[in-house]
């Protein structure tokens, strides 16, 4: 109630949350609205060759088959279109997603790195670096923009809502580490 009781009270009976006479409790706290997942969606820019437009589409339909909470991250830095300022604030917020869909090599690897199943689309025609990644670290689920398929899409959705999904994830996070480490000691011997 803007006004205040004193001087305007037009009803009989008043159960407001706040008013200058009293305060309750919002009635948000008795509704029981299920959750539903929290998406990170992770689009590269367009660029010479990608498929970009194909591989959106698919995401687009992607997300709009079932209810979900869609945010939108950018990995970019120099241009970033979702008000992200570093790389820490970047991978902060993909490691708080439920799910991860992307079309960037840097968005399916952060999400890896911090255990956020993903599901990778390679904008090559073919499949190129995302594809080769995934492939390197274990990831089961990879797909390339000229062979999208929605029920393909939509059964690794449905996969990464598992916690299987974000064990995998977690082991395939310490398999890349442990290929890493074996780079490292290439790399102090040469």
């Amino acid at each position: 109630m803007l006004e205040s009781m004193d001087k305007w009270k037009p009803f009989d009976l008043l159960l407001e949350r706040n008013s200058t006479v009293d305060v309750r409790p919002d009635m948000v706290f008795l509704s029981k609205e299920p959750k539903v997942p929290v998406v990170g969606v992770c689009l590269v820019e367009p660029y010479p060759g990608a498929l970009d437009s194909i591989a959106n589409d698919a995401i687009n339909r992607l997300i709009g088959s079932r209810p979900m909470s869609i945010v939108y991250i950018d990995t970019r830095l120099d241009k970033n279109n979702t008000n992200l300022r570093s790389p820490a604030e970047v991978e902060s917020l993909i490691a708080q997603v439920d799910v991860l869909i992307t079309t960037r090599l840097h968005g399916a690897v952060m999400a890896i790195k911090n255990g956020v199943p993903v599901v990778p689309i390679d904008p090559e025609k073919g499949g190129a670096k995302i594809v080769l990644q995934m492939q390197k670290i274990g990831w089961p689920i990879v797909f390339t923009a000229d062979a999208l398929q929605d029920a393909e899409l939509e059964n690794a959705f449905s996969y990464c809502l598992t916690e299987e999904a974000r064990l995998k994830a977690k082991a395939c996070f310490e398999h890349a580490k442990q290929l890493l480490r074996e780079t490292e000691k290439v790399f102090v011997q040469e």
